[in-house]
């Protein structure tokens, strides 16, 4: 079985090697096998049910899925010759039906699906002309071409001007411009997926859009910056002297209401819509919503008394753990005195006006899900527990409401869509980014791609940036390198470790993923 669970995106190098050498312990291990296991099931339940090439509100958040499934090697050409089959069929619908690739206008939540899905499926393999089933017939068509004009009617779409508070300066609509943070969110996904792809097999000739699409993620990350509103008491308690900021449904709400519409997919939403344009972990926006997203900490719901909370659950921990991985896989550290991913869930439990925050939970004292099977509190634990934090969280709930059949339910109400949901389950179990290019550094090169993605060095001189991974000494960055720091797994690291280059106090397969990264062209 492939490992899936500590993967980056799919446009990354597998990092299946990181772990082909070194024993893990059994906790660490169990969890990892449950994690893949509860991604096949999800799966197989997709293709039971047709969710590939049959209608519904979530066909390329599916395909992106089965692209995510398998990382050696990565994407379509990692699949199953049967699964390439049905790859190509997914694409090719997403190329040519009237609600995605060939609808006549743009549509935020269909055209950020194609971009996504047709921009991974292209740059990990998948054939330009895909072979479609029943009523659809790619022959004659491109998916390269549909990216180019989806791009282009995305990036014509989008509300101009100044960003500033009350406005609407980087947002679209549902079908043009407009105010609102969902179809925006699901948009600049889109769009950073397609940067992605052009980065990787070059831009048209007829159009550089890579600077078009960085200036319209620019728009967004500002505008999201600007439209931040300030929370605290309650569950905001310690806000105060920290400084809060939430986002709502439409840019405007709070300029309407104030903060009463602050909810947590949007904010989370916001914090990684930031972080595909000009900003990064560091930045003071950044801060102020993730240290909102860690007062209101608890994925084991998305509470209903937030504007349309129930039924975004699943959508909260997707636009959430994408704001994670986006900054742990970015190599940028958080400074002094800011938070990152590895604060959520960190502090104290509270409930105050019918919402609760919870603390992470403990693997060593966890019962394995039912759905997975029979298992012991300790199951994921014993005897090192070092893979605690907000993935285990999000794992942990997601693993326990997976059925026998392998569907993910949304167990506190849905949209009708169950298709999105049951996608947004298997994204967040896959840690995917959906094929984003986010660039930290700001220098032009993918984070993905880039050989020192917290220092801009826009030619990839190697002196930019200090060889924090040539733990060997040798002058390179190697797989022994990585295999070194994978030996020491799970132990604390001193002042200056050479075996944590992310420098977060821990040696573990943060600094391993760090280091792949890095590794010396041969």
């Amino acid at each position: 079985m492939a490992i899936k669970l500590f993967r980056m995106s799919v446009a990354t190098a597998s990092l299946a090697a990181i772990f082909a050498t070194g024993a893990m312990a059994d906790g660490a291990a169990n969890f990892k096998s449950d994690v893949n296991a509860a991604i096949d099931a999800g799966l197989a339940y997709s293709r039971a049910n047709n969710y590939f090439t049959t209608m519904n509100y979530g066909n390329g958040l599916s395909l992106l899925t089965l692209l995510e499934k398998e990382s050696i090697p990565a994407g379509y050409s990692g699949l199953s010759a049967s699964d390439k089959t049905l790859a190509q069929a997914a694409a090719c619908m997403l190329m040519v039906d009237g609600n995605y690739g060939g609808r006549g206008g743009f549509y935020s939540y269909y055209d950020g699906q194609v971009l996504m899905a047709l921009s991974v499926y292209l740059d990990t393999g998948g054939p330009d002309t895909p072979t479609g089933t029943g009523s659809y017939n790619c022959v004659g068509k491109s998916a390269r071409a549909t990216i180019d004009k989806v791009v282009d009617r995305t990036i014509a779409a989008q509300s101009a001007g100044v960003p500033a508070f009350g406005n609407c300066a980087g947002y679209w609509g549902y079908a043009g411009t407009g105010c609102d943070s969902s179809t925006t969110q699901l948009t600049i996904a889109g769009l950073a997926s397609a940067k992605g792809f052009y980065a990787a097999k070059g831009e048209s000739a007829d159009k550089n859009r890579i600077p078009l699409i960085t200036t319209s993620l620019n728009l967004t990350s500002d505008g999201y910056a600007a439209n931040g509103s300030p929370q605290s008491g309650g569950l905001f308690n310690s806000c105060t002297a920290t400084g809060c900021s939430g986002h709502g449904y439409q840019a405007n709400y709070g300029f309407y209401y104030g903060s009463t519409y602050n909810v947590p997919q949007q904010t989370a939403s916001g914090t990684w819509g930031q972080l595909v344009g000009a900003r990064n972990v560091n930045d003071t926006s950044v801060q102020r919503y993730l240290r909102w997203l860690q007062n209101a900490y608890n994925p084991d719901t998305n509470p209903g008394t937030w504007y349309y909370g129930a039924q975004s659950y699943f959508y909260f921990l997707w636009s959430s753990s994408k704001a994670y991985n986006i900054i742990q896989q970015s190599g940028v550290v958080p400074t002094a005195g800011n938070i990152g991913p590895d604060a959520m869930g960190t502090l104290p439990a509270l409930t105050s006006g019918g919402l609760s925050r919870i603390q992470n939970r403990n693997p060593a004292t966890d019962v394995r899900p039912p759905p997975r099977g029979a298992g012991v509190a300790g199951y994921y634990g014993a005897p090192n527990a070092a893979q605690s934090g907000w993935y285990y969280d999000y794992a942990y709930r997601l693993m326990s409401l997976q059925t026998a059949a392998g569907q993910f339910p949304n167990p506190l109400s849905s949209w009708g869509y169950p298709q999105v949901d049951h996608a947004y389950a298997i994204l967040v179990l896959q840690r995917s980014l959906g094929g984003a290019c986010v660039d930290s550094d700001g220098d032009g090169v993918c984070d993905k791609d880039d050989n020192c993605p917290s220092v801009p060095n826009p030619n990839q001189n190697p002196d930019a940036c200090q060889i924090t991974c040539d733990v060997n000494l040798d002058g390179k960055v190697t797989q022994a390198d990585l295999t070194l720091i994978r030996a020491k797994n799970g132990q604390l690291a001193g002042a200056n470790d050479p075996y944590d280059p992310n420098k977060d106090g821990k040696i573990n397969v943060a600094d391993v993923r760090y280091c792949q990264l890095r590794l010396t062209p041969p």
